[in-house]
């Protein structure tokens, strides 16, 4: 049995990928869970709803660092999620439930 106070229906799964570039890992959106997991061998820094700066916001340490987002933790946020690295590129893993 699970902590959810309600299903996750139909998660989806993409892999998309930062750089020195802010960019948007996830697009606005409605959506009840989000987790997001740095596969990558360098730290990733997320914005939310604005352009990613390296060394501010929220820090996804390289090789597994996580965000995860939901109801539940009382963080759940439905704008564009942006991320950036320092140096070199990082695919970071997001999970979506809707």
């Amino acid at each position: 049995m699970n902590h959810w106070e309600f299903p996750i229906n139909t998660p989806t799964h993409t892999a998309p990928t930062a750089t020195v570039t802010s960019g948007e890992l996830l697009a606005a959106g409605v959506r009840q869970y989000v987790l997001l997991v740095n596969d990558g061998s360098v730290d990733v820094w997320l914005k939310l709803g604005a352009t990613a700066v390296a060394h501010q916001g929220i820090l996804l340490a390289a090789n597994g660092g996580f965000y995860e987002l939901s109801p539940v933790h009382g963080n759940m946020y439905h704008g564009a999620i942006n991320g950036i690295t320092a140096s070199g590129t990082a695919v970071v893993l997001v999970t979506v439930g809707a």
